[in-house]
């Protein structure tokens, strides 16, 4: 081989990085559901229990003091709210010959699949806190047995929304907004909405979520996709109506926590040789890390269900 010739191994920094930048675009396409919580990174060597605390409000005072006295001492409320940290991941192995031949040049393809899986992982343990967590909504007075199929997300269902979050005292973010969270099939209904703001369109400047749509009555909305099993679509004996879930919540109403030196991340191992592979037979591509996601006060997340 001629001299100072840059190979893949020479140059094995710059080919991490454009691995990592390809993963991490795909796991952050379909990563929706964490915006707007608490993220944090938990310290390495402090445990795998992360607490939180929660106090409740002091009673409000109505009677005005006696001249010359002080305030009465109150007792403090407070709760714990805990949540613990766990390992998840997922490996594909593809062997040297496909790597050789397939049309998949530097393994791009598979690394955003393998990318996307991670983001879909970790928001469908958002999406199950949320829905655990939270508190059901139910359009128009309904329950879970008698959602109808005008029971929709619509401008009046959205204003009563954010009246409960209101009533319940929830903390709005810094620009005066609570955060939606919904699918496709609502998406179609909101943009349909006279008074439909796109976020392309705001008369301010601001920093978009991710998957950010645009904004109507108050609330930010940012498009789910993650709609295709479980709970997302359920029907009942009493009613064929399919309904979906929409999360609307205040500021500080959950938590997403990952681990220190254990982040959820890319690992690429290619023509691995060892015991397993002594011949190098075998290329590696991996997502893993520590995560963990928790509703911190459950009167400030509404799960809501709404028919298709």
């Amino acid at each position: 081989m001629a001299d100072n010739v840059n190979t893949t191994s020479t140059l094995s920094p710059e080919v991490k990085t454009y691995y990592d930048k390809v993963f991490l675009e795909r796991a952050k396409y379909e990563l929706i559901l964490k915006e707007g919580g608490q993220i944090r990174t938990h310290p390495a060597n402090e445990g795998r229990t992360v607490n939180f605390t929660r106090y409740e409000p002091l009673t409000i005072i109505t009677t005005p003091l006696t001249e010359g006295s002080n305030p009465t001492a109150c007792a403090i409320t407070a709760c714990t709210v805990s949540m613990t940290l766990s390992e998840y991941g997922l490996t594909v192995n593809t062997s040297r010959m496909l790597s050789l031949v397939s049309i998949d040049g530097n393994m791009k393809e598979k690394i955003e699949l393998v990318g996307q899986n991670m983001g879909e992982t970790l928001n469908r343990l958002v999406r199950t806190q949320l829905q655990s967590g939270g508190t059901a909504y139910y359009p128009n007075g309904h329950n879970i047995t008698n959602i109808a199929a005008g029971d929709v997300l619509d401008a009046c269902n959205i204003r009563m929304i954010v009246r409960t979050l209101e009533l319940n005292k929830a903390m709005k973010y810094p620009d005066g907004m609570f955060i939606g969270k919904t699918e496709p099939y609502s998406k179609y209904k909101l943009l349909g909405d006279s008074t439909w703001i796109n976020a392309k369109t705001y008369s301010d400047v601001k920093d978009l979520y991710s998957g950010e749509m645009g904004e109507l009555y108050q609330v930010r909305w940012l498009l789910n996709k993650d709609v295709s099993s479980g709970t997302e679509a359920t029907s009942t004996a009493a009613s064929t109506v399919v309904r979906f879930y929409t999360y609307v919540h205040g500021a500080d109403s959950f938590g997403v926590y990952d681990l220190e030196k254990d982040q959820p991340k890319l690992y690429i191992l290619p023509n691995v040789v060892d015991s397993n592979s002594p011949a190098g037979r075998i290329s590696i591509i991996s997502w893993a890390g520590s995560y963990a996601t928790k509703v911190l006060n459950s009167n400030w997340v509404l799960a809501c269900r709404f028919a298709a």
